[in-house]
């Protein structure tokens, strides 16, 4: 049993999953919205209508998240903080003049693929032509794709994509998604219904009183 939980752990796609701020926030905000949900429906020593309210909002809010996450990450943080890591970088071969973090993206999954592999795939036709490490290399990244076992993996790219994908994390889920709930989930709460229902039950709760 734990070598079958070690081969799982150990597995290089595994790992380049785990390894991915991208892949580990959407899987962690898709668990949160479908087990905090389900989490707060099994308690039973709250009440039905309560219980109801509280999960779709948590369902509703990690969903926010998510699409916010989705949206802001490669179009907005991940574009720029490239572009900024290569200005800082600019002309240092650890960080090739990229057309941008897209392409830099293409160019990491087809260096993981065998040659075989790789030569046969159409994220190639994707990857610049004149694109070098830098001048003084003979042959274009294209080249070493097509040629090589092992191409450059150019770890500071890397490293500025899950450090743009960190900062747009930290911003957009700790600041952006509660600013946005705010105008978001009340208007949906209430198309649900659910608002009214509350407030319905804190007049019976203030009558009682």
């Amino acid at each position: 049993m734990l070598d079958k939980v070690a081969n799982i752990l150990l597995n290089p796609k595994f790992v380049n999953f785990a390894n991915n701020t991208k892949y580990t926030v959407s899987t962690e905000s898709i668990f949160k919205a479908t087990g905090r949900p389900a989490a707060i429906m099994m308690d039973k020593n709250v009440d039905e209508d309560t219980r109801k309210y509280a999960a779709t909002k948590e369902g509703l809010y990690q969903m926010l998240c998510l699409g916010i996450y989705l949206t802001m990450i490669p179009f907005i943080f991940q574009r720029y903080g490239f572009k900024i890591a290569q200005r800082i970088l600019k002309g240092d071969k650890e960080l090739p003049a990229f057309k941008d973090a897209q392409e830099y993206l293409n160019y990491a999954k087809l260096a993981k693929m065998n040659l075989e592999e790789r030569k046969n795939s159409k994220l190639l036709s994707k990857i610049s032509d004149t694109l070098k490490a830098d001048k003084d290399d003979k042959l274009t990244l294209k080249e070493h794709l097509l040629k090589e076992e092992k191409p450059p993996e150019f770890p500071a790219a890397k490293g500025a994509i899950e450090l743009s994908n960190l900062t747009g994390t930290v911003i957009g889920l700790a600041w952006i998604a509660s600013e946005l709930s705010n105008h978001i989930l009340h208007p949906l709460m209430r198309g649900l219904g659910f608002e009214e229902k509350k407030k319905q039950n804190c007049s019976k709760i203030n009558i009682k009183a």
